[in-house]
């Protein structure tokens, strides 16, 4: 396989289907409030994000992270005998991995797509949005989509280094110098993290799992019947809460009142509802019908929260990301997502 520098945590696959001509696509970056053009081979992507120096990992000295880092390296390369991992893995293992997966996902993408017919009315009225098998396909491929994205890689990091932050902080609880939890710096190495991701990633059970919760979800396909376009994003699988706790998050995939959102174009997004709260609104793989921009830009907004950085649509108009980051400075840099106490 070619030393392939440019990786990506959103397929090309998925996001010329957002693409205007010569697989340009529109990009608000949040971090810089600016739109600009771009080609999909150079958004949602990281310079070798997927590579792993196996080789240096192997040789990190601490004895309880090497049990660790054994472990997982065995599960990737799903070898018992240790003696044989390294002519095994390679840098471009992970790469090598999608590159198989994607050809697959590329068909099953179109197919959702070629079955709206452009949203015509007699097909939305009678037909069914696509069939059981295609929902069970696809309900691994957005688990997967989810678990590859850079969101869910900095999320890991920062599980870590919190976890690891407290557990120092515990261990002087009872010192009469005793510091605050903030005083403890911990850094994380980057390829230890990438490991864990790599492993998160090519755990079978770990995909499978996702994918059973959000197939026993009711789907239904968006159809976007206004001039405004769907906006997707560099982690284009959102959570959208409709419960709220004091004490206990709703977010969950399978959360009670969860909606889960996926942009497939400018004008269809599949929409997963929590079974035991929408089973009296919506029936499982219908076509729902949206006739005003105010639904849209809900729905856009929603990508705008929960991308990292970057937000993408077929044209330029992203006044309501840039209204959005002028009244909410915050959403200009990547917030923690995680708490530990």
């Amino acid at each position: 396989m070619a030393d392939t520098k440019k990786e990506h945590y959103v397929p090309r696959c998925y996001l010329r289907n957002f693409t205007l001509e010569n697989e340009k696509i529109q990009v608000f970056d949040k971090y810089k409030v600016q739109v600009r053009p771009q080609n999909i081979m150079d958004v949602a992507m990281e310079n070798y994000f997927y590579d792993i120096k196996f080789n240096e990992l192997i040789k990190l000295d601490e004895e309880d992270e090497m049990d660790r880092i054994k472990a997982d390296l065995m599960e990737i390369a799903q070898e018992n005998d240790w003696d044989k991992i390294l002519d095994i893995l390679d840098e471009k293992y992970i790469e090598k991995h999608f590159s198989f997966l994607e050809g697959v996902y590329s068909k099953l993408l179109q197919r959702f797509i070629e079955n709206s017919y452009n949203g015509n009315e007699w097909v939305i009225k009678n037909c069914f949005a696509f069939s059981e098998m295609d929902k069970e396909l696809m309900s691994l491929f957005i688990a997967i989509q989810i678990i590859r994205t850079k969101t869910f890689r900095c999320t890991l990091a920062d599980t870590i280094q919190k976890l690891y932050q407290t557990m120092a902080y515990k261990m002087q609880t009872k010192s009469a110098d005793m510091l605050s939890k903030d005083d403890f710096e911990v850094e994380v190495n980057r390829d230890f993290v990438k490991l864990q991701h790599s492993s998160m990633i090519l755990d079978e059970e770990v995909a499978v799992e996702m994918a059973e919760v959000l197939n026993e979800h009711i789907w239904v396909m968006y159809v976007n019947k206004t001039n405004t376009p769907f906006y997707t994003s560099d982690t284009p699988v959102a959570n959208i809460p409709h419960k709220y706790d004091e004490y206990m998050s709703y977010g969950g995939l399978r959360s009670e009142g969860i909606e889960i959102v996926f942009p497939l174009t400018p004008n269809l997004m599949i929409g997963m509802y929590e079974r035991s709260t929408y089973s009296a609104i919506f029936s499982d793989r219908q076509f729902v019908v949206l006739t005003t921009k105010e639904q849209i830009e809900f729905y856009n907004r929603v990508q705008v929260i929960n991308s990292y950085r970057c937000v993408f649509s077929s044209n330029d108009s992203f006044d309501l990301a840039k209204r959005m980051c002028d009244e909410n400075p915050d959403l200009k840099h990547p917030q923690s997502r995680v708490q530990v106490s």
